[in-house]
């Protein structure tokens, strides 16, 4: 009996294959105007991008588990747009078991939700590309963890290697979109190392899994000339774009916005945003502060400051069940910033079940084979 391809081989006829779809796809579309319809996202993209070459770069990311992304776009002298968008609560590697949840959540479903995330994050605004950079506001409980019980979810291994896995190809693929991508993190309560903090880590929160996550993305990044990782050990961090600050931080400690599906009480986070400000003289011009950890998007003004929280990539699991809580959207926040507005044209990357079954996001991040691949 002879042998069959070896793994090589297997993965060049992977490639070939992809290819074969892209040329097919391109040649399809090209001269054909973008349709406004609920097409599948690849389709849309090939749409905007209409021409073979364009499709060849990205179907080369597949060959290369290290592709070094580059911006082929126009380059504008000076930058006048910012788009940022925060990616918080994804929870990769929680494994829920559809017997037990409404919806299933493993690596399927996130491979896939991640790329509906990236790809309409690389949708907006094609127009002004050329003077727009990306800054990606990495907030914490990326991975599930081991909160709850120490025997739910996938183990940390793997957890952190599909929390890898998806992120690499996400920011690889947005790297290839924007002239510019900036990288801030901050970690969450879902990531922390529970030999270290059994309870909510107080003290020292860096030290976590979910911190080992970001510096090893950083220095998987740090030779990729278009992208600039930022892995503060600090419980929260200060950024600056046209000269406005924002503050972002997870929200399980530092601020407390209390839970927008149930309460928000405006009166006591307006006075934990004003001891903050008066902490320090350069935290007195804060515009915007910017949490996760709730599962739920919302944005509201608070006396001048604009407070968002962020929404969550994973469907309601056992936890969320058991203190009464069914279903909550999933949602991540994408905003524009420009001079003299820190908070300007704001969307909400909405992502649901209809990308849990479209294979077609898999043509982004492909979907992950196993600590053995």
């Amino acid at each position: 009996m002879g042998k069959g391809p070896s793994k090589r081989e297997e993965e060049l006829q992977r490639e070939a294959l992809i290819r074969q779809y892209i040329s097919d796809r391109a040649t399809k579309i090209e001269g054909k105007a973008v349709q406004k319809s609920n097409n599948q996202t690849l389709d849309r993209l090939a749409a905007q991008e209409v021409t073979l070459e364009r499709w060849e770069e990205l179907a080369s990311r597949f060959s290369n588990r290290w592709f070094v992304p580059r911006y082929k776009g126009k380059k504008s002298k000076r930058t006048e747009r910012r788009l940022n968008v925060i990616l918080s609560d994804l929870h990769y590697g929680a494994n829920l078991d559809k017997r037990l949840v409404n919806f299933p959540f493993g690596p399927t479903e996130e491979t896939r939700r991640t790329a509906a995330v990236v790809a309409q994050v690389a949708d907006y605004k094609r127009q002004y590309r050329h003077e727009t950079e990306l800054h990606i506001h990495l907030i914490g409980d990326i991975i599930q963890g081991k909160l709850h019980d120490i025997q739910n979810a996938a183990d940390l291994t793997t957890q952190s290697d599909r929390a890898l896995h998806n992120l690499i190809y996400g920011i690889e693929f947005l790297a290839s979109e924007f002239k510019k991508v900036v990288v801030d993190t901050s970690v969450g309560n879902h990531g922390r190392d529970a030999a270290r903090h059994p309870d909510r880590a107080m003290q020292d929160k860096y030290d976590s899994n979910e911190f080992r996550i970001y510096r090893a993305l950083k220095y998987r990044f740090q030779r990729v000339p278009n992208v600039e990782f930022h892995t503060p050990m600090r419980g929260f961090y200060i950024y600056e774009q046209f000269g406005m600050k924002g503050v972002m931080t997870h929200g399980d400690t530092i601020f407390n916005p209390g839970y927008p599906g149930k309460l928000i009480n405006v009166g006591q986070l307006q006075t934990q945003i004003n001891k903050f400000k008066l902490a320090r003289p350069e935290n007195n011009d804060i515009r915007l502060v910017g949490m996760g950890h709730v599962h739920t998007a919302m944005c509201v003004d608070v006396d001048g400051t604009t407070v968002i929280t962020n929404g969550c990539m994973i469907p309601n699991d056992e936890y969320a069940q058991s203190i009464g809580i069914f279903n909550t959207p999933c949602r991540q926040q994408l905003w524009e910033t420009v001079d003299g507005h820190m908070f300007g044209d704001h969307r909400l990357i909405k992502i649901g079940t209809n990308h849990d079954s479209d294979a077609s996001l898999n043509k982004i991040i492909p979907l992950w084979e196993g600590l053995e691949s």
